[in-house]
């Protein structure tokens, strides 16, 4: 089944808890505190790969998850780091926020690799409290949360040359004949039913072709099946666009399909497009010829004359493509500059001086990236963790701010969803 839009959700992995423990050796009967930290959790990757073509493989699963890190042993032992989960997709999909629409990365390169969720930090075990006031912690901090994304998947397929014309123009015989592709053909409306890609080998050069199902008048308001393909052809460089030299009105055909891609879109319809005259084998030279000065007499250019099922005029039309092609594959990315991973790293961002304070109506709101942080690893179950992060608190000269703001000595203070108390 062809699919070209899924909804999923992706967890970069939690990262281990640190561990609380003391040296307990023989002749040792006071051993210092030597709890390890817990490991980082997995990333999350996206790759493209050349044996996917569709997204049926989200079709079921919607969810998932990298590997968590492992928690700290003693000997100072750090837990091991989490597996990195890799996502395959094919190429040319683009992965959008569901929420806000963002894109966080189009992919159109083969074999692109790129990061979306970070794992979270490990804690640190209670070895890494240490200091000259507290010099037996028992506590120890959790692992941090790793990056959580709802995402749209849609498949833009990647081609140097799309086929477009109406339905049973021809479409699938030609890229069967220039390439590996075996799409169904038949003399019927709509054979093609999803969209078809095919390799063409030609004088040195690798040329990839993109078939969709027939358009028809309206298809860029919904009508006929033609529509719901579109967008595959909006990466191709090329648009060919074939047209049956035995139509009763192909100048027309040809007008219709042009206006149909400028509705959809202006940058479809812009791009380099080669008309085509197809199943010549059908009517003798003399209407061929009078199809192709009429043809040329309204739309100032010259059209290919081919037949598919002959190969009669195959290798010129192939050639004009291959020179007028570059080599170099270059596309355009869904949005500027966005093509790059969400890094996701609040345990590196020193914001410690901008901590933004609320006051609610029975307690003191504390928002701050390295903050909420230390909350979420601290087990505010333990006293001593619940007086680290107090101590955090002084240091940061937050306490001070607090006294000058008015707060008062049992005042609750919140940080992300615990609350501690304010003693001034």
């Amino acid at each position: 089944m062809f699919i070209d839009e899924a909804k999923i959700e992706f967890t970069a992995g939690k990262g281990g808890d640190g561990a609380v423990h003391f040296r307990r050796e023989k002749f040792i009967p006071k051993g210092g505190p030597d709890g390890g930290n817990g490991g980082r959790g997995g990333d999350v990757w996206f790759e493209t790969v050349n044996n996917i073509h569709t997204l049926s493989d989200f079709r079921n699963k919607k969810e998932f998850k990298a590997e968590p890190g492992k928690p700290g042993g003693q000997k100072l032992q750090t837990g091991r780091s989490g597996e990195d989960l890799v996502i395959r997709v094919p190429q040319g999909t683009i992965i959008r926020e569901q929420e806000t629409g963002r894109v966080l990365a189009d992919l159109t390169e083969l074999n692109q690799k790129v990061k979306l969720a970070q794992g979270g930090i490990g804690g640190k075990g209670n070895a890494g409290f240490v200091n000259s006031v507290r010099q037996a912690p028992a506590f120890a901090e959790k692992g941090d949360i790793g990056e959580h994304f709802a995402v749209e998947l849609e498949l833009k397929l990647v081609a140097d040359v799309a086929l477009v014309g109406y339905p049973s123009v021809g479409k699938s015989t030609f890229i069967s004949v220039v390439s590996n592709a075996k799409p169904k053909v038949a003399e019927y409306h709509f054979t093609t039913l999803v969209p078809n890609l095919g390799v063409c080998q030609f004088d040195e050069r690798e040329l990839v072709f993109v078939d969709v199902p027939g358009l028809i008048e309206g298809a860029s308001e919904g009508k006929g099946l033609g529509h719901q393909f579109l967008r595959h052809i909006e990466r191709a460089r090329m648009v060919l666009q074939l047209v049956d030299v035995n139509s009763d009105t192909p100048l027309k055909d040809f007008e219709i399909i042009r206006k149909e891609l400028e509705s959809f879109s202006p940058e479809l319809a812009a791009k380099p497009f080669v008309p085509v005259l197809c199943k010549i084998d059908t009517v003798d030279e003399a209407l061929q010829n009078f199809v192709a000065q009429e043809f040329e007499a309204k739309f100032e250019v010259k059209p290919f004359l081919i037949s598919a099922a002959t190969h009669t005029g195959m290798d010129t039309l192939l050639k004009h493509l291959v020179h007028e092609i570059p080599e170099e594959r270059t596309y355009e990315i869904a949005e500027e500059d966005q093509n790059k991973a969400v890094e996701f790293r609040p345990g590196e961002h020193d914001d410690s001086r901008h901590v933004k304070i609320e006051k609610k109506e029975n307690w003191w709101g504390l928002t701050n990236t390295r903050l909420l942080q230390i909350g979420r690893q601290t087990d505010w179950e333990n006293a001593e963790g619940q007086e680290r992060v107090y101590d955090v608190l002084r240091k940061w000269g937050i306490v001070k701010e607090l006294e000058k703001m008015g707060a008062e000595p049992g005042d609750q203070l919140r940080i992300g969803e615990e609350f501690l108390e304010y003693r001034g």
